[in-house]
């Protein structure tokens, strides 16, 4: 899933401009530039904030990608958070759009959306508003005639877009964009594979119409392989150390292997691997996996 969010995330930042006028239905709104993405107490970063200009008002548009599973107070209650803090820290009217990603192929492109969290006040109460955008409202061909080249590469999430026909007419009209550079449209074509495979097509069906000479060329997909060997191999590091600590000790303790999974350090695991390896006995053992519970996760 790494590959999918880093994919929506470079299309963001490489092109906000095309998201904010397909998700504002307005052609002339421009993006002045970006907004640091995080912020204080929140778990994580903003999927993307910009400032904008729209209808002649100076605003903050957030984004959020909803791939998750989460209800819609859970969901809207992030981004009024997200909302709150923008406002007080950049002094902005926000609107926040959420791109869902899953949504009903029968339902609106573009909606409103509010959830209200407030008690009534004589007439009103404080709630979330934000725009909800629906890939799976449009079918593929309505999206690569109707929507911006910077969202050509998603033509998978539309509703009747995971096939090869719809990668085919993508493929075609992202290698047309003469504008991007070779190495731009190679960048385009790896977030249109990963999203694709994303949407369960086969492999084959990419292979047909997106070469591998062409994906070397892109530094997205790079970058990405690059991150997912070293996550290969820091995974491949914690189930051994598990499995020798679990074979001296008999039993260990749940919390210890969820400590060594959730470090994202390989020097980190690799020094654990080393440690563990030369385990003279059982007692070493104990004493190795209580250094792990009592380490940073990070």
């Amino acid at each position: 899933m790494d590959s999918f969010d880093q994919s929506l995330k470079y299309l963001l930042q490489k092109q906000p401009t095309d998201f904010v006028r397909f998700a504002l239905r307005d052609p002339e709104a421009r993006v002045l530039g970006p907004v640091p993405s995080g912020l204080p107490a929140r778990s994580r970063d903003l999927d993307g904030a910009y400032f904008i200009e729209t209808g002649g008002a100076a605003l903050l548009a957030h984004f959020e990608f909803h791939r998750r599973h989460q209800s819609a107070g859970e969901l809207a209650i992030d981004v009024g958070e997200a909302q709150v803090r923008l406002h007080r820290r950049e002094g902005l009217p926000v609107v926040s759009l959420v791109w869902d990603l899953y949504g009903a192929g029968d339902g609106p492109v573009i909606g409103e959306r509010s959830f209200a969290f407030g008690a009534r006040v004589l007439t009103d109460c404080s709630r979330v508003v934000y725009l909800r955008v629906n890939l799976r409202g449009l079918g593929w061909k309505a999206l690569l005639a109707e929507a911006p080249p910077a969202l050509w590469p998603l033509v998978t999430l539309a509703r009747d877009g995971a096939c090869e026909d719809a990668v085919h007419e993508a493929r075609d009209a992202i290698e047309a964009r003469t504008e991007l550079s070779a190495t731009e449209r190679a960048d385009h074509l790896a977030v249109l594979w990963f999203i694709a495979e994303a949407e369960d097509l086969p492999v084959r069906v990419m292979k047909a119409y997106i070469t591998e000479e062409r994906l070397m060329a892109s530094t997205l997909y790079e970058s990405i392989f690059e991150k997912g060997e070293a996550r290969g191999r820091a995974e491949q590091c914690a189930d051994t150390i598990i499995g020798i600590l679990t074979r001296w000790a008999g039993a260990l303790d749940a919390a210890v292997s969820t400590r060594i999974r959730a470090v994202d350090s390989l020097d980190t695991l690799e020094a654990w691997l080393r440690e563990a390896i030369y385990l003279p006995d059982a007692e070493s053992a104990r004493r190795l996996a209580d250094k792990i519970g009592r380490a940073s996760s990070s």
